[in-house]
């Protein structure tokens, strides 16, 4: 054959599946995995806690909704965190090479509706098993009443699971019942006898971010009581205490 011939001759593109990143794949995917996995165990707490909101839509099929949302929201993320760091020994435009391949993408789409559905599945079970059975009657016999509901409310938005305010009245601590209110001098119950003095930074929203504060972190400790509030005057300074006494908590809270 002439030298021109071979010059012309048009040359063969290397099979993608020939490609070091695509011999990476399970790599990707088993990483894919393992992140998914451990978000659902660190988020799972927070799912309940959103879980337990009060809603006039029914139950069952909101909380399905919602678990499916999460999930996939997590796997989304999961996934472009992987795409946006190349894997070991592979180089950046390698990476890019790889992603470009339609046949990946459609492999992806496949593997995270699998990782989803294991989650969910996960999830589900470790629900009806015994210790998170046990886990999840805690916060439903904690919040089930009523006048208590300000607490999951107050938690819920400290956790910052959405990014609008839940509800803008602040449930008093100590009755459960009355509103607080504040005028340019006092913070006060609508119906008990709490009264705490404004300073210049205090005011509804800053405590009710501190309740917020307090009961997560009560929560964080293990306990699954639920505290109490009182207001104690010692050294001539009025201030609202929160106490435990299954745990021996006994903090200032404003």
């Amino acid at each position: 054959m002439a030298a021109g011939e071979e010059d012309n001759k048009p040359a063969t593109r290397s099979s993608i599946k020939s490609h070091i990143s695509f011999n990476n794949y399970p790599r990707w995917k088993d990483k894919l995995r393992e992140n998914c996995y451990n978000r659902l165990r660190a988020d799972r707490s927070r799912l309940l806690w959103k879980m337990r909101l009060p809603d006039s839509k029914d139950h069952s099929l909101r909380h399905e909704e919602l678990v499916k949302s999460t999930f996939q929201d997590i796997v989304s993320d999961e996934l472009r965190k992987i795409k946006g760091s190349p894997m070991e020994n592979c180089s950046e435009s390698s990476d890019d090479m790889l992603w470009e391949y339609d046949g990946l993408h459609a492999a992806y789409q496949g593997d995270c509706e699998e990782i989803l559905l294991e989650m969910q599945k996960i999830f589900y079970e470790d629900l009806k098993s015994e210790q998170i059975g046990k886990e999840l009657d805690g916060f439903i016999k904690l919040w089930e009443d009523e006048e208590d509901e300000y607490l999951a409310r107050a938690v819920f938005e400290n956790m910052h699971l959405n990014d609008e305010k839940v509800g803008k009245e602040v449930w008093c601590p100590i009755c459960k019942q009355g509103v607080l209110q504040q005028n340019r001098h006092l913070i006060f119950c609508s119906l008990c006898e709490l009264k705490l003095n404004r300073g210049d930074e205090v005011t509804l929203e800053f405590l009710r971010d501190r309740l917020a504060e307090a009961h997560g972190q009560h929560f964080d400790s293990g306990c699954r009581l639920n505290p109490k509030f009182c207001i104690q005057s010692k050294f001539d300074i009025t201030a609202l205490y929160m106490e435990c006494q299954d745990c021996n908590t006994f903090e200032i809270v404003i």
